[in-house]
């Protein structure tokens, strides 16, 4: 059951990453809307809006799924033996 818990708790922090990285106006508030700073050409809140909610959301996605697949595997691991469905489960008689 501690298991299902972590993947709550990863799926909570993966929401919030998500926020904090799509979501940039905050980021603008924190930073100022200063049009005389500028990175590539754009004002600073543009560029961390680009970044953030590209790169910032790529970023994110890969380490969730990474995090996701090792907490798969050990909830697989707690669970023990995973009973196989059978080849064929409908046997003649059951056919219509």
């Amino acid at each position: 059951m501690d298991a299902y818990r972590k993947e709550a708790r990863l799926t909570i922090g993966a929401f919030v990453l998500y926020l904090l990285a799509a979501h940039t106006a905050p980021w603008a508030l924190i930073f100022g809307t200063n049009n005389a700073v500028r990175i590539l050409g754009f004002p600073l809140h543009y560029f961390m809006a680009i970044f953030l909610g590209w790169f910032g959301v790529l970023a994110v996605s890969i380490w969730w799924n990474i995090a996701a697949d090792k907490l798969d595997e050990e909830i697989a691991a707690s669970d023990g033996a995973v009973a196989k469905p059978a080849a064929n489960p409908m046997s003649e008689g059951d056919r219509t």
